[in-house]
């Protein structure tokens, strides 16, 4: 991409994301084990798209339910059409990320996201995290899976490669579009993708007051990472 989000982006990340996020079952599969053990069962998920990580979630744990906010219409209208197989363990909203009316205090066991926090700029993570720590019910976890900005040109440079690489390797039908697209943020920048460096992240989690912050998975430019909220006994609410 080279010239902003557009709808025709829309499209062609339903019909190829699987292929365009460098091992994205496995990273939903880490969301999922990351969400094993929740103060309470309910789920929030900031930018859930079509849908996609809202069924992986569903179909993971039975025992959760989800809270999907995106603010595309047309998006949420997909997800619905997705997600009509988990009667009454979904709730779809439109709204933005952050949104305070869905970022109400102490409701969720945990707050996840993929792919839609690096749309930010670095104040604006920042303020977010703030507001999902307050969302969290205490010992409730954060999981976001991410692009991340890699430090310096060499690191940059082997995050195009292997992004570039797994394309190839795993879905060879959808180099064509993901190359004619420029997808690749870290060989073509685009003003809409501001990824921030997982040092940042992982310093913005810990002042915003959350504990355990980690970077779980890395790869390709692309990160999964986990925060919690610590419990009242922990000293901190």
């Amino acid at each position: 991409m080279s010239t902003g989000w557009q709808d025709d982006d829309t499209a062609l990340f339903v019909r190829y994301g699987d292929a365009f996020v460098p091992r994205r079952k496995e990273q939903f599969d880490l969301v999922c084990d990351l969400l094993a053990e929740l103060p309470r069962p309910d789920v929030l998920e900031l930018g859930c798209g079509d849908g996609r990580l809202t069924e992986h979630i569903l179909g993971r744990l039975p025992e959760v339910r989800v809270t999907a906010v995106d603010a595309s219409a047309g998006m949420l209208h997909l997800a619905r059409d997705r997600l009509a197989v988990f009667p009454g363990r979904v709730t779809l909203r439109h709204a933005g990320m952050e949104d305070r009316a869905v970022l109400a205090d102490g409701v969720y066991g945990a707050v996840v996201t993929s792919l839609a926090v690096h749309h930010l700029d670095d104040r604006a993570k920042q303020a977010l995290y703030r507001l999902v720590r307050a969302s969290l019910a205490p010992g409730g976890a954060f999981v976001m899976a991410d692009l991340v900005s890699p430090v310096g040109r060499g690191p940059l440079a082997v995050a195009a490669d292997c992004w570039d690489a797994e394309v190839r390797a795993t879905a060879p039908e959808a180099t064509v579009p993901f190359e004619a697209a420029r997808w690749n943020t870290f060989r073509f920048p685009d003003p809409v993708d501001r990824p921030s460096r997982v040092g940042d992240h992982l310093d913005w989690l810990t002042r915003a007051g959350f504990s355990d912050v980690d970077v779980c998975w890395v790869y390709a430019g692309h990160a999964v990472l986990h925060a919690r909220r610590p419990e009242r006994s922990e000293g901190t609410t």
